[in-house]
């Protein structure tokens, strides 16, 4: 029996390349309890290296995945006919060239995002960004879905709590999508999917109202706190140009709540219109009606 304790710490020494070293077992005990320990040391160390390898590699793929958008950026910069438009032209007003947006965003894109990043760009549903949620049961995915967006939605009057049950506070939660704008941009509707409530998660900017003679209202988008609540339920060519639209002072991430999901919810609980949401859609519409008096006045005077 002792010569097969001899043959496995032979045989461990050598596959781990621990080595041949001047102090060795002697003893049937001594040789049993160093091969156990040579294993469970070989292990760990193998354990280690991998660890250390699956950073390397993914942090190595994020790098690669920025290098290979910048490369394109470059190449898409370098056909641009002219370097620097003019402001009457562009509409942007930050003074910086279009290039150089290019690049900021890409990089403050990487430093910022999720790791699905690298595939799916900067409009993402929750379930985009936290693939985990597919996974989960039903009910399982609508209180995650809660935990991730509550406490935003409860600063929407008529999509909180004292008005929309958890099932509802769900079903919007999983149509709202993180978006991401640059410093510089200017927004008032989604391409696909239209108006709709803007929560900033990160970065900052303002709302303006773009009213004749070129004048403007401002006012400040705090973090976490919703702003255009009223006016997003005005329908869409209710005087589309004195409606809200949002400017953003740096690298800026929202969260976006689609006009057509809210309605969708409204519609199904009437107690939030008629006791929220209507006496605000009056309030905006009045707004609205006020400044269309208002320049009517202008252009007479």
């Amino acid at each position: 029996m002792d010569r097969y304790w001899l043959c496995l710490f032979w045989a461990i020494q050598t596959i781990t390349s621990i080595g041949y070293g001047n102090i060795a077992p002697l003893t049937a005990t001594e040789f049993a309890v160093a091969n156990g320990l040579m294993l469970c040391a070989g292990i760990f160390w193998a354990y280690v290296i991998g660890s250390l390898v699956d950073v390397v590699a993914v942090s190595s793929k994020l790098q690669n995945e920025y290098v290979t958008r910048m490369d394109e950026a470059n190449q898409l910069v370098k056909n641009f006919q002219d370097s620097k438009l003019p402001e009457s032209v562009t509409g942007s007003t930050t003074g910086v060239k279009a290039s150089k947006r290019v690049r900021r965003f890409l990089t403050n894109q990487k430093e910022h995002s999720t790791k699905n990043w690298m595939d799916d760009g900067n409009s993402l549903t929750i379930s985009e960004e936290f693939p985990t949620l597919d996974l989960l049961s039903p009910e399982l995915r609508r209180e995650c879905a809660l935990h991730l967006t509550h406490a935003y939605l409860e600063t929407v009057p008529y999509l909180s709590s004292k008005y929309l049950s958890p099932d509802d506070q769900a079903e919007i939660a999983l149509q709202c999508r993180t978006l991401e704008f640059a410093a510089g941009e200017h927004f008032s509707s989604h391409p696909e999917f239209g108006r709709g409530i803007l929560i900033f998660k990160q970065g900052f900017g303002f709302t303006s109202r773009n009213l004749i003679k070129k004048a403007s209202t401002w006012t400040r988008a705090l973090k976490g706190h919703a702003l255009d609540v009223n006016e997003v339920l005005v329908e869409e060519d209710f005087y589309k140009d004195k409606q809200f639209v949002y400017h953003f002072v740096n690298f800026t991430k929202v969260l976006f709540v689609p006009r057509s999901a809210i309605m969708n919810i409204l519609e199904k609980n009437p107690v939030a219109w008629k006791e929220c949401a209507r006496w605000r859609y009056f309030r905006a519409a009045l707004v609205l009606e006020s400044l269309r008096d208002a320049d009517t006045l202008m252009e007479v005077v």
